[in-house]
């Protein structure tokens, strides 16, 4: 009789509603930049993305003004959703359990070229081409 007993404890255990909740909580310097998640977009820095899946995965920002700026980060499965004892952190323990990792990425400032530098550029190509137009004329 005791038997059925526990069958019952351990189902109502199971229906209790524990699970663990994974995070990945991104921040940029500076906030607000574009946060994609494998190719997903998941919002403006700092933003919370829940995961299923241990391993690693794919973090990219962007802001205007700034660089965009990428970087692959390791998610590692905690000891207790190694394989077996996931189970019991699934399901039988009555409580959430909170796996939060995160992540900071730097953006930074996209270099503007003046005018000046500009003018220089064009005038250092010109130069350099003048010698192999005038190679390139006396073969003709």
């Amino acid at each position: 009789m005791l038997k059925p007993l526990r069958v019952a404890i351990l189902l109502a255990l199971s229906l209790l509603g524990a699970c663990v909740e994974r995070r990945l909580l991104v921040r940029t310097d500076p906030p607000g930049a574009d946060v994609t998640v494998n190719g997903e977009k998941v919002g403006r820095s700092p933003v919370r993305w829940r995961f299923d899946h241990y391993g690693q995965v794919l973090v990219e920002a962007e802001k205007p003004g700034y660089r965009p700026t990428e970087r692959i980060v390791e998610l590692p499965s905690p000891w207790y959703q190694k394989p077996g004892v996931d189970f019991f952190a699934d399901v039988l323990v009555p409580t959430t359990i909170r796996d939060e990792h995160e992540v900071e990425l730097r953006l930074e400032p996209e270099r503007r070229l003046t005018a000046k530098e500009v003018e220089r550029g064009v005038s250092e190509l010109a130069r350099a081409a003048d010698p192999l137009r005038k190679k390139s004329e006396a073969s003709r």
